[in-house]
C-alpha cells in the first residue's frame, strides 16, 4: 500500500510491504529567484520559508533563513534542519513509538521501518528537528540538544497480508549477521581460526540449531526465520487427508522440519510426489584406499553421488514411521529421482486438491536450516489455479525425468515420446515473449530453454527502466544484464558513453539521467577472476563486449551492494580477533552463499506498472540453457512491488551501510563508530540536493 502526505514544510512517501514500511522524506520545494542552481543555492532555497524554533509548549514560530542571527557577523544560522523525529502509532492498539534512536535526528531522506507487522494500520507523525535553541525555556539540566518543530505531518498506511491476498510473499530476516542479532543471542558466540584463500583469521558464528536452552534455540531460529518457515510448514499443512494431493520439486532437500512436514502428510493419507535433484558421477572404485581393477587389470568405477544427492538421501532415510505401510510408501511411493538435467534447481510445490490445481509455492527458498536462518530467500504463495495449473503441466513432464537439452536427445533410454527434451517442452509451454507484457498479467516461465533469448529479454525489461531497478544477483551478473547497467544516461550515436556496444544491446538501453538502479550482490566481486575472465574474452577477439561490476560500479545510475558484516578489523592485520564490541556474526550454516540468494528484479517498483520477475533462476546462462528453473513475472501488481521494494530497501540499507563503515574501517578511520555520528548543522543535507550525487536521485525517486 502507498500514501502521501504534505505540509507547508514536508512531504511523505509512504510505501507498506508486509513487514516493512519504507518513508520517503521531502522538503517542499521553494522557487530560488537568484537563477542560482548550485547544490548549495538549490539547498538554500528549500530551506527558505521553515520555522526554526519553538516555545515553552511546543508550538513551532515561523522565522525565515534571511531573519535569524548572524554567526560570527558573516552567515545565518545553519540548523533549520538537522534532521527528523518520526513517531509510529499502532492503530488497533493505540501503541505509540518513536523511531528515533536515543533521541537523535534521522539524517537521511528515507527511512525503513523493520519493525511493523503485516496486516496492521500504522500512523506515521513526521516533523523537523533542530538543534535547541540557546535561549529556550528549558532548564539547564533537563533541555534537550534537539527538539522537533512545526505541526506533525501524518501518514496512514495498512501494511500488507500475506495469509489472504492473491500474492502471499514471506521474506526471512536474510541479515543474520546483525548487532541485533549479536545483542539478542551473542552469549551463544564460538570463534574459530579459520584459513580461506590461504590467510589466516578469525571469524565467530552464532548457530541458532546449537544453543542449547531449547526456548533460546526457538526464538533465535523464529526470528531469523521471520515468517518463512512458518508461512511453508502452514502451506504443506492445508492438505489435510487422502482428498489431497502435494506435486513438490526440491534441489537441496534437508531440512528436518519440512521433511517431517511431508511425512506427516503421507501419514494424513496425502497423496505426495516429490521430485528431487539426483546427480553424481563414476569414478574409480577403491578398497583399502587401494583401485580396484577388473581380471583383465582395466579399473573399474563405480557410481558416486554429488553432495546435494547424498545429504538428501540421507535425510529421506532418517525419517522414521509408526506404519511399515508409510514407510514404504515415504521410498517407494514418494520420490521421483531427475537424472538428466544439468542441476534440477526448482524448488516450488502445487497444492491439488481432488486432483485440481489450487496454490503454488514458489522462489529462492532451498528446504536447508541455511535457507531459513542464514542467506536472504523469499517464498511466494501464489492463490491462482491458471498459474498453479501451468506449474502441474511443468512437474508432470520433468517426472518422466527427460533430457535437459536436445542434444542429448539422441542419447535417451527413454521411450521416444517421452524423450522429447525439456528445452522443447517448456517452449512448448510458454514461448520467449516479445516486448513487455500486458498490464495486471502474469506469465510463467521454465528452464531449461533451447537459447539464452529469455535472458536477453529480461535485459531488454532493465534496459526499459524509466525510473528504477532493483535487482539481486547473488551469483553475479550475467554479460546481457552487464551491458545494461554499463549505461549511464541516454547513449550517444557515436557509442561514447561505456564500452562498444552491439546493435541488440544498443536498441535496448533507453535510460536516462533521472534513472537509479540497486544492485545487490552476495559478496565483492573479485579483481582477480575479473582479469581472468576478460583475458579470455581478449583471446576470442571479443574484448570489447566484455563487461562487468568493475565497469559499471562507478556509474551514478548504479548504486551497489554487497553482502558483509561489520568486521572490526584493521587492514592488514588478518590474524587478529575483531573487536566483540563492533563485530557481527553469521550462523555458519551456510557454506556457499552467505548473505543473498533471492533471484528477483523488480522494475520501476514506485509506479502504477512495475514489472516483478522472482523465482529460481539467478539471471544466468546456466539457469536459462540448461538447469530445470522456473520464474514469475508479475505485471502491473503495486502490491506485490511493494512487497518485493521494501524487503530489497530493507536489505540494501543494511549491506551498504557496513559496506562503507568497512572501507572506512581499512582506510584508517580513526572513529569506527563514525558512520553513525550526527551532524550538527544542515549541511548533511548538501548531497540530497546535488543532482550529481546518487542521494538527489534517491530523493527524488522515493518523494
Amino acid at each position: 500500500m502507498r500514501s502521501r502526505s504534505e505540509n507547508n514544510d514536508i512531504s511523505v512517501h509512504a510505501i507498506a510491504g508486509t513487514r516493512v514500511v519504507i518513508l520517503g522524506l521531502n522538503l517542499k520545494q521553494k522557487d530560488d529567484e537568484s537563477g542560482d542552481s548550485s547544490p548549495s543555492a538549490t539547498l538554500s532555497a528549500m530551506l527558505s520559508g521553515l520555522t526554526v524554533a519553538e516555545d515553552a509548549n511546543g508550538a513551532g514560530r515561523a522565522a525565515t533563513e534571511s531573519s535569524l542571527p548572524e554567526k560570527n557577523g558573516k552567515s545565518p544560522s545553519h540548523d533549520l534542519c538537522v534532521g527528523f523525529v518520526i513517531d509510529r502509532r499502532d492503530i488497533s492498539s493505540g501503541k505509540s513509538t518513536s523511531l528515533n534512536f536515543d533521541g537523535r535526528p534521522i539524517q537521511k531522506f528515507h527511512y525503513g521501518d523493520y519493525t511493523v507487522v503485516p496486516g496492521h494500520q500504522y500512523e506515521y507523525s513526521v516533523r523537523r528537528m533542530i538543534k535547541a535553541p540557546s535561549r529556550s525555556s528549558y532548564s539547564f539540566f533537563s533541555r534537550p540538544k534537539y527538539v522537533a518543530v512545526g505541526s506533525p505531518l501524518v501518514v496512514t498506511v495498512t501494511t500488507e497480508d500475506p495469509s489472504t491476498s492473491k500474492h502471499g510473499i514471506y521474506f526471512n530476516r536474510g541479515a543474520a549477521g546483525s548487532q541485533a542479532y549479536a545483542e539478542k543471542f551473542g552469549e551463544f558466540r564460538k570463534w574459530h581460526r579459520v584459513n580461506k584463500y590461504g590467510t589466516p583469521h578469525w571469524t565467530s558464528t552464532i548457530n541458532p540449531l546449537t544453543i542449547p536452552d531449547p526456548a533460546k534455540k526457538k526464538e533465535a531460529c523464529a526470528w531469523l526465520s521471520r515468517g518463512l518457515e512458518e508461512a511453508l510448514l502452514e502451506f504443506i499443512s492445508q492438505a489435510k487427508d487422502s482428498s489431497w494431493q502435494l506435486r513438490v520439486t526440491a534441489y537441496e532437500f534437508t531440512h528436518k522440519e519440512v521433511i517431517h512436514a511431508f511425512a506427516a502428510a503421507v501419514e494424513r493419507g496425502v497423496d505426495v510426489k516429490i521430485i528431487h535433484h539426483f546427480k553424481g558421477s563414476h569414478r574409480p572404485k577403491t578398497r583399502y584406499n587401494d583401485v580396484v581393477k577388473d581380471k583383465d587389470g582395466k579399473v573399474m568405477k563405480e557410481w558416486v553421488p554429488d553432495k546435494t544427492t547424498s545429504d538428501t538421501q540421507r535425510a529421506i532415510d532418517a525419517v522414521g514411521f509408526q506404519s511399515l505401510d508409510h514407510a514404504r510408501i515415504w521410498h517407494h511411493d514418494t520420490f521421483i529421482e531427475r537424472h538428466t538435467s544439468s542441476i534440477m534447481h526448482n524448488k516450488f510445490i502445487i497444492l491439488l486438491r481432488d486432483g485440481k490445481p489450487v496454490e503454488l509455492w514458489t522462489g529462492s527458498t532451498n528446504f536447508t536450516e541455511s535457507a531459513f536462518y542464514g542467506q536472504s530467500n523469499v517464498g511466494h504463495i501464489v492463490r491462482d489455479e491458471g498459474v498453479a495449473q501451468q506449474y502441474l503441466a511443468y512437474w508432470n513432464k520433468l517426472a518422466l525425468d527427460p533430457p535437459g537439452r536436445s542434444k542429448r536427445h539422441s542419447a535417451s533410454s527413454h521411450d521416444e515420446e517421452d524423450a522429447v527434451p525439456m528445452d522443447e517442452i517448456n517452449e512448448q509451454l510458454q514461448p520467449d515473449p516479445a516486448g513487455a507484457q500486458p498490464h495486471d498479467s502474469t506469465t510463467v516461465f521454465f528452464s531449461p530453454r533451447k537459447t539464452s533469448d529469455l535472458l536477453d529479454w529480461y535485459a531488454d525489461r532493465m534496459g526499459d527502466a524509466a525510473d528504477s531497478v532493483h535487482f539481486t544477483a547473488a551469483f553475479g551478473v550475467s554479460q546481457p544484464l552487464a551491458h545494461v547497467l554499463n549505461q549511464d544516461g541516454k547513449p550517444s550515436p557515436t557509442n561514447e558513453v561505456g564500452v562498444r556496444r552491439s546493435p541488440r544491446i544498443a536498441r535496448r538501453i533507453k535510460t536516462d539521467d533521472k534513472l537509479l538502479r540497486y544492485i545487490l550482490l552476495d559478496s565483492h566481486p573479485s579483481e582477480h577472476s575479473s582479469k581472468k575472465s576478460r583475458a579470455s574474452a581478449e583471446k576470442k577477439g571479443k574484448e570489447n563486449d566484455y563487461c562487468d561490476y568493475f565497469d559499471f560500479k562507478k556509474l551514478n545510475s548504479n548504486r551497489i551492494a554487497y553482502g558483509a558484516v561489520l568486521s572490526g578489523r584493521k587492514e592488514g592485520v588478518e590474524d587478529v580477533a575483531p573487536s566483540s564490541e563492533h563485530s557481527e556474526a553469521l550462523t555458519g550454516l551456510s557454506t556457499f552463499v552467505d548473505f543473498v540468494h533471492t533471484k528477483f528484479m523488480v522494475i520501476d517498483a514506485l509506479t502504477d506498472n512495475p514489472t516483478i520477475i522472482t523465482g529460481s533462476a539467478n539471471f544466468s546462462i546456466a539457469s536459462t540453457e540448461q538447469n530445470d528453473e522456473n520464474m514469475l513475472v508479475i505485471q502491473g501488481d503495486t502490491a506485490v512491488a511493494d512487497v518485493y521494494f521494501t524487503e530489497f530497501m530493507r536489505l540494501f540499507d543494511h549491506f551498504f551501510s557496513r559496506d562503507k563503515r568497512n572501507e572506512s574501517l581499512g582506510k584508517g578511520s580513526k572513529s569506527p563508530r563514525a558512520w553513525i555520528d550526527v551532524v550538527e548543522d544542515d549541511s548533511w543535507m548538501k548531497p540530497f540536493f546535488d543532482p550529481s550525487h546518487q542521494l538527489f536521485r534517491e530523493r527524488v525517486l522515493l518523494s
